[in-house]
């Protein structure tokens, strides 16, 4: 059954894209924002873009600030007509900073600062050529050149499996015109005065660097793929990761197919533009892929109280995916067995499960506590250097970097610690009436709640597993509570909201099902 609300990804075109006449109808749209870019950059924005009466669009040093500007103006004006906000941003070179701006890195005027400098450090380099080659893989390219004695040349934008662009010195490039047409290669020269994306900009990314040291960024509340890496950003390296970028090449094709590998399904749509980032994404998703093993079995982790048939419900939805439930100790089966309040124990018993039964690919999902501790689970395997899940599932929590909203629930006492579980609602009304459960099920709910509670988060380097994220869309959580999963994978972060409040999986197992499974999603 698929999922209601698929990822939306957004795309923001780059120079190229620039043309006369670019923003009609948006600047009398935020007329507060336009009077703050003519401010900053002390010349009128609406009429460079509009009539650009002075030649100057083509200029590196104002086509940058003006294409951020639009594009920001943009994405704003499809918001504001009822559009979601995307959940993937992916911006194309200079694009990329509008993707950091609708993720929060920093704000209007602040990235029309820094786009500026970066305009102004980038025109300053002078000798260098770029030239697009057609029909042509990068491999191959790098072969010719290879062959030609060319090394002098980078691919600077890998755009798609077979459009590439080269970065160099303008006579290396004329050299290279002359091999590849000769080859049949389809070439076309950039409108550029500089080897962008390049070793040749090493300078200017230095450059860039210290200025960049005088600017604080904030935590992402959106999921950016980045140029330099087709690579989620992570909180903390936005700064390196955009000085790294002008000397770096636009991985553009791996940054799709990254989306594409981790979010099948997933509904693109570009910012402004010509269509050119949508042409490139449709031949990415042409192209030819290895095609990627689905889980065969999906191993759950309780929420709360939970026990082995917390989510029985959910293999009736599974088809020939195998359900196994992981039981902690002191309930369903091991109900003998002494409860367990440390955290590395809990854990280190849920991985012992799972030793032997890894040899066929897998999932893991958690929901609430199980979210938490199924997280963990995907830690302590690759310490161990044991198969990872091809992904893991975690829903009715926030990113684990924040601090849990039920740290404190354990201190609660008598009928404020019930008061609480029925606001959540996990608590089933018919189970009140027999005071010995009753009991039981206190002890189990104070253990489970006290790991909450003793939940110490440590950094380490991401997972290299794609992490979906599911919500009710009356839990109270933020974009940046449950960005914050986005820090714990090398994959983009898959988001997906259902109707209801924090046990909202009860009336939406079907719809579990499916994102457990990865199939698209619509």
């Amino acid at each position: 059954m698929p999922v209601a609300d698929g990822t939306s990804v957004a795309l923001f075109p780059g120079q190229g894209t620039q043309a006369k006449g670019m923003g009609a109808d948006l600047f009398d749209r935020f007329p507060e924002h336009t009077a703050l870019a003519g401010e900053v950059l002390g010349y009128d924005i609406a009429r460079l873009c509009l009539e650009d009466p002075d030649h100057r669009l083509d200029d590196t040093r104002y086509t940058q600030p003006a294409l951020y500007v639009v594009n920001a103006l943009s994405y704003w004006d499809r918001v504001a007509r009822g559009e979601p906000e995307a959940d993937v941003l992916l911006g194309h070179s200079l694009g990329e900073y509008n993707a950091l701006l609708a993720a929060g890195a920093f704000d209007f005027e602040t990235g029309l600062k820094i786009v500026a400098q970066r305009a102004e450090l980038m025109a300053a380099q002078r000798g260098g050529a770029m030239l697009a080659v057609v029909g042509m893989s990068a491999e191959r390219l790098a072969d010719l050149l290879a062959e030609q004695d060319l090394t002098t040349l980078d691919v600077a934008n890998r755009n798609t499996p077979t459009q590439n662009v080269l970065s160099g010195p303008a006579e290396d490039i004329d050299r290279a015109r002359e091999a590849l047409t000769g080859h049949g290669v389809r070439v076309a020269a950039l409108r550029v005065s500089a080897a962008f994306h390049s070793r040749y900009m090493r300078a200017a990314r230095d450059e860039f660097a210290a200025f960049l040291r005088g600017f604080r960024f904030g935590p992402l509340t959106r999921t950016v793929i980045a140029n330099v890496t087709a690579r989620p950003y992570r909180d903390g390296e936005v700064a390196r990761t955009l000085s790294d970028q002008i000397a770096g090449s636009v991985r553009w094709s791996d940054s799709v197919r990254s989306v594409l590998r981790g979010l099948p399904g997933a509904r693109f749509r570009e910012i402004g533009g010509t269509g050119v980032l949508t042409r490139m994404v449709r031949q990415i998703e042409g192209a030819p892929a290895a095609p990627e093993a689905r889980p065969r079995r999906v191993f759950t982790v309780a929420y709360a109280g939970g026990d082995e048939n917390a989510y029985r419900a959910l293999a009736g939805h599974t088809g020939d995916l195998e359900v196994v439930p992981l039981e902690r100790p002191g309930r369903g089966r091991r109900v003998a067995e002494p409860l367990l309040t440390d955290v590395d124990a809990v854990v280190a018993d849920l991985v012992d499960q799972l030793r032997g039964r890894l040899d066929e690919p897998y999932a893991v999902y958690g929901h609430s506590l199980g979210a938490r501790l199924a997280f963990l689970v995907c830690r302590a395997l690759r310490a161990e250097g044991l198969p990872l899940p091809r992904r893991l599932v975690v829903s009715g929590e926030c990113g684990p970097s924040i601090p849990s909203r039920e740290r404190d629930t354990w201190r609660l006492t008598g009928d404020a610690f019930w008061a609480h579980l029925d606001r959540l609602g996990g608590v089933p009304q018919q189970l009140r009436q027999f005071e010995d459960l009753m009991a039981h099920y206190e002890r189990v709910l104070r253990a489970d709640f006290t790991l909450l509670g003793r939940y110490a988060h440590r950094e380490e380097p991401p997972l290299d597993v794609p992490i979906t994220v599911v919500t009710g869309d009356r839990e109270p959580f933020t974009d940046a509570e449950i960005g914050a999963w986005q820090r714990e994978s090398t994959e983009p972060l898959a988001r997906h909201r259902l109707p209801g409040d924090h046990f909202f999986i009860r009336g939406h197992w079907a719809e579990l099902a499916h994102l457990i499974e990865g199939a698209p999603h619509a």
